[in-house]
């Protein structure tokens, strides 16, 4: 790779994000909407809730407004980085195909939209994280703000992986609903977890090792070793094949407009 290239890369990658104001604005409003609703609509009941990763007879007792308030913001996190992730990489493929037929390697191109995804995923989870200090105090801040950020690399990474396979906005938008929605917006609620009959599907669910990381960092003293290289595994095995599949469909292209251009 060559550093003049890759610098260029990442200045047009992150020139054509910043031109998108209301994009950016609406990665700020968003959270801070779903936020004020939630303390405006939650109780301050004490409220008993289970984790996975405790006994399997725990009981956690605590605020209803403070747990609902986690678990939103998981949500959040969750559906904000899957779309950012898969409408930055569906919107670059035409340009990047254009940027190998004039010399750019793949992995010029690759990396620097990586960084750009992971660089929004980072500004999105931290304010969010440090904001929880106003609304209560988490046993455990920085643990609770890692589940977050698992969160968000776990679904970036799978809307990247969506945007490298599907080529259609519409599509794209509708699986990365379908999974979002099910596992981070619905199953992974630690209401529903409690009573659920079968938690198997759950614990199989992309979101449910970040989800326990921020609750029980939150709320207890847990381990959350296992739940931490869980979520990594999880987040490289989309990582790896979502830059796999983008690597090869651009020398893929490449070929083909090169052919078609002879």
């Amino acid at each position: 790779m060559r550093r003049y290239q890759l610098l260029t890369s990442l200045t047009m990658n992150f020139r054509m994000l910043l031109r998108r104001k209301i994009v950016l604005a609406m990665l700020i409003i968003i959270p801070t909407l779903f936020i004020l609703i939630v303390r405006l609509t939650s109780s301050k009941n004490a409220f008993f809730f289970q984790l996975g990763i405790g006994d399997e007879n725990n009981s956690i007792e605590q605020v209803q407004g403070n747990l609902i308030l986690v678990f939103v913001t998981l949500a959040t996190i969750g559906f904000l980085a899957s779309f950012l992730a898969l409408n930055v990489t569906q919107q670059y493929n035409n340009i990047n195909r254009r940027l190998v037929i004039c010399g750019y390697y793949p992995s010029e191109i690759i990396l620097p939209g990586l960084v750009v995804i992971l660089s929004m995923i980072f500004i999105i989870v931290i304010p969010i994280g440090l904001c929880m200090s106003f609304f209560f105090d988490p046993m455990c801040r920085v643990n609770m703000i890692l589940g977050f950020l698992f969160e968000g690399l776990i679904y970036g990474c799978y809307g990247m992986l969506i945007g490298s396979i599907i080529k259609a906005e519409l599509e794209g938008t509708l699986l990365v609903i379908l999974l979002a929605n099910i596992d981070v917006g619905w199953l992974q609620n630690p209401v529903f977890y409690a009573q659920a009959r079968n938690k198997t599907i759950i614990e199989l669910l992309p979101a449910y090792y970040p989800s326990q990381i921020a609750l029980a960092s939150a709320f207890t003293k847990y381990s959350i070793t296992n739940a931490i290289l869980l979520s990594a595994a999880y987040m490289l095995a989309f990582l790896v094949l979502a830059l796999f599949i983008f690597y090869h469909s651009t020398r893929i292209g490449s070929h083909v407009e090169t052919n078609l251009s002879l």
